[in-house]
């Protein structure tokens, strides 16, 4: 058994690949994660220059929420809160930095986009494209993204200019929510190769002591192993209304965590947070996880998971509902 696989046409070493972030910002990075055993790396996001400030990072960025030291291995319980924008480089570094990856490592390289009007999105994709990267993700969830940008009349046009202005992959990230289905749809019909669900959701919080937000005083992006339940739950769902590939993101902490996202219609898992919180040995922990259960369900390749858990989804009229009355029959006497 090996956890090879192919993603958009890509030959993966596993289904595992780093998520865009601060773990994916620099070459050495990208070296530890080929090390570690990650299938492929989903480089830090570029921002246009229309977004140059995107570029520059407050101090402190990161602070753990809820951090329960008293759980076995330190994973369980948590939020990652923090704020943390675009590559910090201008363009021409980030071309670089793809030529840099592409020849010092041999994992597929994806690049990731962030833009305004779509001939933007068509010519940083365009780049990426022509610097050596194997696919482009269109970072159009971004927890910090400009509030103006709405996807139903921006990003689609966005997605389809990047579709038709390039001949590698275009994955396309959306964020969490109740309109994640008809997105998917939406951005398949719009040419998206794949779909990666869900960005982190955007959040605050306040210290009672000062009374002020925390660290850069505004809005950030959080995620955590919470995430995960209702990210799957978009994951199933879009599975079951679109024919393109899934690449989850959001709580993968085990190799369980990225069993059950696969068993749910997605091909491939993203992490992060776990690489920051645990560890780049966290990837072959995941990896070592889901070959054993492979391994243990007679499973001879990771794609064969892939869906089975929807085949048993029960529809909500079908569901099986107890119909008699209580043993002691009904109480209707209950008092405050």
């Amino acid at each position: 058994m090996s956890l090879r696989t192919s993603f958009l046409g890509l030959d993966l070493q596993s289904p595992v690949i780093v998520a865009s972030g601060p773990a994916s910002h620099d070459v050495n990075q990208v070296r530890t994660a080929e090390e570690q055993g990650a299938g492929a790396v989903v480089l830090k996001t570029a921002c246009s220059d229309r977004y140059a400030e995107m570029r520059s990072w407050p101090r402190p960025r990161y602070k753990l929420l809820d951090w329960d030291r008293q759980i076995r291995g330190r994973s369980k319980a948590f939020s990652l809160y923090s704020y943390e924008q675009g590559y910090s480089g201008t363009l021409g570094d980030y071309w670089e930095f793809i030529r840099a990856c592409k020849s010092r490592t041999s994992l597929p390289v994806i690049g990731s986009i962030f833009a305004g009007p779509p001939g933007e999105w068509e010519d940083l994709a365009g780049h990426v494209e022509s610097n050596g990267a194997d696919a482009v993700e269109l970072d159009i969830s971004s927890p910090h993204r400009p509030g103006s940008l709405a996807f139903e009349s921006t990003f689609v046009a966005a997605i389809r200019a990047v579709a038709r202005g390039v001949k590698i992959p275009v994955l396309v990230k959306l964020a969490p929510g109740p309109d994640v289905p008809d997105q998917c749809v939406a951005a398949e019909q719009a040419g998206a190769s794949a779909l990666t669900l869900c960005n982190r959701l955007r959040g605050i919080d306040v210290d009672c002591e000062s009374q002020r937000p925390i660290l850069h005083g505004s809005y950030g992006g959080i995620g955590g192993p919470w995430a995960k339940y209702y990210t799957m739950r978009h994951v199933a769902e879009a599975a079951q209304r679109i024919s393109v590939p899934i690449s989850a993101t959001g709580g993968v902490m085990t190799g369980e965590d990225a069993v059950k996202y696969i068993l749910l219609g997605a091909s491939t898992v993203q992490v992060l947070s776990v690489i920051l919180v645990n560890g780049w040995e966290s990837i072959g922990r995941i990896n070592d996880s889901v070959l054993s259960y492979c391994d243990r369900k007679q499973v001879h390749a990771v794609r064969e998971l892939c869906g089975r858990a929807l085949e048993h989804l029960t529809p909500p009229g079908e569901i099986t509902r107890w119909s008699g009355e209580p043993i002691d029959g009904p109480r209707n006497d209950w008092k405050e």
